[in-house]
């Protein structure tokens, strides 16, 4: 690996326009990728001009056939985000680049999974764990919550004597308007994580390389790969038979899975994960927060409660009055058989 790629002004000065770390910490990592197969220099790659570019980044394509086409495209998106940076991005047609495949390597985790692995970790870990399982969000966005923001929830939550708290958002990286939900589980062990960590994570992180760069104001003194490993540990200790690797996308996957079938259509599920809805449907927004609020706490109850014991029973109108209406025949129903009784 040519560590000078990083070192190099212009490639230096793209990475500080990154707003987040875990976007500059996956540039970095995904260039480096690309100039260890370029036999060039990196004054090379900037001396060329734009149909030169082109026919690089096609022959990348090319001659990386055999790796995943998902880490092709992101290695090109890189690159082609350094391009933009220099003000000659790369533009490609229809069918140029490899189609994106669905992650088929990654183990799908079940409620059971979930569980188990929940009931093995320390309190930083349910905290993290439960908040995932929650929000159904990209692990970058969860590790970014401050501790202000969750505690102002938490307090919120408490005054209200609620056992679900709902607030809007938007996905920094598409802009992309969403709800973030606190369901009785996350708001139980957040609220146990932020009272043990109070003033001890600063002082853990300046000890810690990898954690150092991380706000001391988040809730969460770890990375996304870091979320990573505590999963795999988690699996681990749970004893879990794994069908392939362990990775944080795959909780965001399963939250979706366990909405969808509990009924939710397309765009409530969009609204509540933060992905795009279409501008001509943008209007529906207005309803949905609301639709939301309503569904959630069942959906929980039946698909996405990790901890059975601490189910919130949640019956809607209409079920309530069919079990009245039966409950009321069945009595009729006693009521009958004893008369007849008597008459016999």
């Amino acid at each position: 690996m040519r560590i000078e790629v990083l070192q190099h002004q212009e490639i230096a000065r793209w990475l500080e326009e990154c707003r987040r770390p875990s976007t500059r910490r996956t540039y970095e990592s995904r260039i480096k990728r690309f100039f260890n197969w370029y036999t060039g220099s990196i004054e090379d790659f900037l001396a060329l001009n734009g149909k030169e570019l082109r026919h690089l980044l096609l022959q990348y394509i090319s001659q990386n056939s055999a790796q995943k086409s998902n880490t092709t495209n992101a290695v090109v998106n890189s690159v082609n985000a350094f391009l933009l940076y220099l003000e000659k991005p790369v533009s490609f047609r229809r069918g140029e680049r490899p189609r994106m495949t669905p992650d088929l390597d990654s183990h799908n985790f079940s409620n059971g999974d979930l569980s188990r692995m929940f009931d093995v970790a320390c309190t930083r870990d349910k905290a993290l764990l439960s908040l995932m399982v929650s929000l159904g969000w990209e692990i970058s966005a969860v590790l970014e919550l401050t501790r202000e923001q969750i505690e102002t929830l938490l307090a919120r939550a408490r005054a209200e004597g609620q056992k679900f708290i709902y607030w809007r958002g938007i996905r920094k990286k598409t802009g992309v308007p969403r709800l973030g939900v606190l369901n009785p589980l996350a708001i139980e062990w957040l609220g146990k994580w932020l009272k043990e960590s109070s003033g001890k994570q600063s002082r853990k992180r300046k000890m810690d390389k990898k954690t150092a760069d991380l706000p001391v104001s988040n809730v969460f003194d770890l990375t996304a790969e870091g979320s990573n490993k505590m999963l795999r540990r988690l699996a681990e200790d749970a004893g879990l038979t794994v069908t392939g690797r362990i990775h944080v996308h795959r909780i965001r996957a399963w939250v979706m899975s366990g909405l969808s079938r509990a009924g939710w259509n397309e765009f409530q599920i969009k609204f509540l994960v933060g992905k795009a809805i279409p501008v001509q449907d943008s209007t529906y927004l207005t309803t949905l927060e609301l639709e939301i609020s309503e569904r959630y706490p069942k959906a929980y109850a039946d698909y996405l409660n990790i901890k059975p014991e601490k189910i919130v029973r949640v019956i809607d109108e209409e079920t309530r009055r069919k079990a009245n209406a039966v409950e009321a025949l069945l009595k009729r129903v006693e009521e009958l058989e004893q008369r007849l009784g008597s008459v016999t």
